[in-house]
């Protein structure tokens, strides 16, 4: 029996995902969680084999998850969920530690198939992730994302602030969900637009597009008032 921690920090999706897994063959779902706070509490709890942990999560990312559980030196393997296919956040997963990288559009099919693959000691990506994946090199530890560059001059930071500005998230948004000062996001965003080359958030959403990047959806600006109309 396959023992699954889920991490997701939406209600719907939390509880489709648990309904979904709890009625599969050969699994067992022990905990679902909506925080890295409440996931952590809850792997040390229950000891899952397999936690399967949204990417994006409203008090920061599996990518943290994924860490912590490598530097408390627990066995759970991570299996990463997401709804974006941009594959420099899948390097860094499977880098970090990750051992399954799934995309939320995939077949029901192919979900369980990654947790068992997974559980089993393999690692999973999905298909459209995985074609773009590079060979790691002769050490294991350096992966780069074919037409990627200037991706890897960033640091670990760095690239956790570009995914979450692609997601669509204000400076304000990722200080909150880091728990770093908004100082701090605009220094990082300093450093990544040098190192990048561009200037402006526009020039970045330009450059995730050019590699192949899913950028959200923004809401659109409100119309300027007119000068002309009365103030109530």
């Amino acid at each position: 029996m396959i023992r699954i921690l889920v991490v997701e920090d939406h209600e719907l999706v939390r509880n489709a995902l648990a309904a979904l897994l709890a009625e599969a063959p050969g699994m067992e779902v022990v905990g679902v969680a909506s925080t890295l706070e409440d996931a952590k509490r809850l792997l040390e709890r229950h000891g899952p084999d397999v936690v399967l942990a949204d990417l994006s999560l409203g008090d920061g990312s599996a990518l943290d998850l994924v860490r912590w559980v490598q530097r408390a030196r627990l066995n759970a393997r991570i299996v990463v969920i997401t709804g974006f296919n941009y594959t420099f956040a899948a390097v860094e997963a499977l880098a970090d530690g990750a051992m399954g990288y799934v995309l939320k559009a995939q077949p029901t099919k192919d979900l369980l198939a990654a947790i068992r693959t997974v559980a089993n000691g393999h690692s999973y990506v999905a298909p459209e992730v995985a074609a773009k994946l590079p060979y790691p090199s002769a050490g294991g530890r350096s992966l780069r994302v074919r037409g990627s560059r200037g991706l890897e001059a960033l640091s670990r930071r760095e690239r956790e602030i570009f995914r979450q500005m692609v997601e669509g998230y204000a400076s304000a948004e990722i200080a909150h969900r880091l728990c770093i000062s908004p100082r701090t996001v605009d220094t990082h965003r300093a450093n990544m637009n040098r190192k990048l080359a561009v200037r402006t958030t526009a020039d970045l959403v330009r450059f995730a597009v050019a590699h192949g990047i899913v950028v959200a959806p923004r809401a659109p600006e409100p119309p300027p008032a007119r000068a002309d109309l009365p103030v109530i």
